[in-house]
């Protein structure tokens, strides 16, 4: 199993929304792709709701592919590439952990 672990630290404000917004929006796009992309096994999105210093980033996504290859797949949808390249347009920063169990 073949995991990807992205977390999104989100612009102030971007497209007109404030950061709560946008989180909204990031999650909303995110949750469309399971439903298009029969790579993905598992499929996990969340809007961070801790508000204590360590609480950076503003929206987490924990998916599961069969391996490697099928993750790399997921990465070449085009749908795929619409949702990062937005993501990519209203975030400040981005962290990646990938891992095989």
């Amino acid at each position: 199993m073949y995991k990807h672990v992205v977390l999104w630290k989100l612009k102030e404000n971007a497209d007109g929304m404030s950061r709560s917004e946008l989180a909204k929006e990031v999650k909303r796009k995110l949750e469309a792709l399971p439903a298009v992309i029969n790579e993905i096994k598992e499929y996990e999105v969340a809007i961070n709701i801790g508000d204590y210093g360590a609480s950076f980033y503003d929206v987490s996504l924990v998916s599961v592919f069969e391996n490697k290859d099928t993750f790399w797949n997921y990465t070449k949808y085009p749908e795929h590439d619409d949702v990062v390249a937005y993501i990519q347009s209203v975030q400040e920063d981005e962290q990646i952990v990938d891992y095989e169990l």
